[in-house]
């Protein structure tokens, strides 16, 4: 997939949707990324990548196993959300729907409010 400029994913690509939506269906099975390698036979690094659109397009006999493994359609893998998480989701849900680099920034931002409020050496 081809990052902008700044290196930043577009999050409106085919590619990020796809896989966030897989992230999605994945976690809602309870399973981890080497749980849903095993059930595609890729390597779960791989997965990673895909779940972060960083991996590129993945062809259509791909897209299939994923649907399959997940319990879900391709076109449901492809769908944009349209509706932003509802305001009763979790923390930890909202958290869980982030990709890994914003996962971190946002326990950065965490830590330095605990420190700031002198509630955690670091």
């Amino acid at each position: 997939m081809e990052k902008g400029v700044s290196g930043v994913v577009d999050i409106h690509s085919d590619e990020y949707i796809i896989g966030q939506n897989i992230r999605k269906y994945r976690k809602q099975k309870g399973w981890s990324q080497k749980d849903l390698s095993d059930a595609v036979d890729i390597d779960r690094a791989n997965i990673s990548g895909i779940e972060n659109g960083e991996r590129g397009v993945i062809n259509c006999v791909m897209l299939k196993r994923f649907a399959r493994a997940l319990g879900v359609s391709m076109d449901t893998l492809m769908d944009e959300e349209d509706e932003p998480p509802c305001a009763d989701t979790s923390i930890q849900e909202k958290y869980d729907m982030l990709n890994p680099m914003h996962q971190e920034m946002v326990r950065e931002s965490i830590d330095c409010y605990l420190l700031k409020e002198r509630k955690v050496a670091i």
